[in-house]
């Protein structure tokens, strides 16, 4: 798998947690944008960008190496500044990074600055960004907001049309990741005759919400009932926990010889591990960041039980997939700001990705008169683009009614060996 696709690791495995918490499950309201105006002038348009500085964490091989984000986000607002800015007005750009160790009150604080403070008309939160931060930005602060990486069908709904994903092969919502999981898994025979077990974790709700309302759904459309559904209480990797032992053998005791792994980032290989203590052997599906490179290394103490998982995941970005637009992209940035970054490496794909966000809103922001534009009129043209590039993969597409851009899933299995999971030969599945 390109090394592009630890971008959705970092975006799941290492996301920020943010302070304006909501249960996926629960939808709120607020205004529809129609004459908001905050972050314009007649001359310039306010653009927040909130992204994270691993430092550390990257060095010690836990996170991507992301490059300079306040070098590729000025590089990029150069170049569309010359190009005619948006909506007719020169941006003006803040960039914040966040680190992640910090806890809520870092990205708290991000998210205040940028909506209050800066008082930006758009927030762009880069792919490491937690539900939490988009919330705070789009929901709490009313604040039109884009993200690289797919969140749930219910923040969408709560944001009221100020949320959209793109730009990334990771925009896709998790509900329609899931419920695509579902029909791969179906349509490659790999449940016909199986008893099935899924695990999620309280730690990740958007992903138990994805689950309860997408995954296990569609498995009981297609005909298979889920024979265990268990989400564990557990702290995040704590390998102490005894509930890791007891939902392992609540499945073995059930004659489970498939799992839907749907626990994010470090219960995965805790959970394989207290499979393997009680001699639980199933076949392992995974999804989304549990197939990308780095949460893949926390499998390396498990490798040999986790061996032969198939995975499905949108993130599956080889170096021939790359888009015209992430090259394009890369080009520009290297030539303001000298920032010259590998084809196929994690700067490459998020400066990438970071750029085309932009270029959703200055796409967007030329189709609008710009004596007209308000938060209401940006939202309406953005979901108006239609189809539109990604940073690696098939176009993507927005519209009134879809405001997460990626419409792809691959498969691959992870091999033992490699150490990773690894991409299966063929086109991608598209998911509606």
């Amino acid at each position: 798998m390109g090394r592009i696709a630890r971008i959705a690791a970092a975006a799941l495995a290492l996301v920020l947690v943010g302070a304006c918490t909501s249960d996926p499950d629960e939808a709120g309201g607020a205004g529809s944008g129609e004459g908001v105006t905050t972050g314009l002038s007649d001359d310039t348009i306010r653009i927040g960008f909130i992204g994270a500085d691993f430092g550390p964490l990257a060095e010690a091989g836990l996170a991507p190496e992301l490059g300079d984000q306040p070098k590729i986000v000025q590089s990029v607002v150069d170049q569309i500044n010359e190009d005619g800015g948006i909506g007719g007005r020169e941006v003006e750009v803040r960039v914040t990074l966040v680190d992640p160790t910090t806890g809520p009150e870092g990205a708290q604080a991000a998210c205040v600055e940028m909506t209050q403070d800066f008082g930006a008309f758009a927030v762009i939160v880069a792919p490491s960004i937690s539900r939490d931060t988009a919330r705070c930005t789009a929901v709490t602060n009313r604040t039109l907001t884009i993200g690289a990486t797919g969140f749930d069908p219910a923040l969408y709904d709560e944001a009221e049309g100020r949320l959209f994903t793109a730009g990334s092969d990771t925009s896709m919502s998790t509900t329609r990741q899931y419920e695509g999981w579902a029909r791969m898994m179906d349509a490659e025979g790999l449940l016909d005759g199986r008893t099935i077990g899924v695990v999620t974790a309280e730690q990740s709700p958007e992903f138990v919400a994805a689950a309860e309302d997408g995954l296990v759904p569609t498995l009981e459309d297609l005909g298979h009932e889920v024979a265990v559904d268990v989400t564990l209480p557990c702290p995040e990797g704590d390998p102490d926990c005894d509930q890791h032992e007891a939902a392992v053998q609540q499945m073995k005791d059930a004659g489970v010889d498939i799992v839907f792994m749907a626990a994010a980032n470090l219960t995965g290989p805790t959970f394989v591990q207290a499979a393997a203590n009680l001699e639980f052997a199933p076949r392992w599906a995974a999804n989304g960041n549990q197939v990308t490179d780095t949460v893949s290394q926390f499998f390396e103490s498990v490798k040999d039980q986790w061996d032969g998982a198939i995975g499905t995941s949108t993130v599956f970005a080889d170096i021939d997939d790359l888009s015209d637009g992430a090259y394009a992209c890369n080009e520009a940035i290297a030539t303001r700001s000298g920032e010259d970054y590998e084809p196929g490496s994690d700067a490459f794909g998020f400066a990438a990705s970071s750029c085309l966000l932009f270029q959703v809103l200055a796409d967007a922001g030329a189709e609008v008169e710009a004596a007209d534009l308000d938060q209401a009129t940006m939202i309406e043209a953005i979901a108006g683009l239609g189809e539109i590039e990604l940073n690696a993969g098939p176009a993507g597409s927005l519209s009134a009614d879809k405001h997460d851009a990626g419409d792809y899933l691959f498969l691959a299995d992870y091999r033992a060996d490699a150490g990773e999971f690894v991409r299966r030969p063929g086109e991608p599945t598209r998911i509606d």
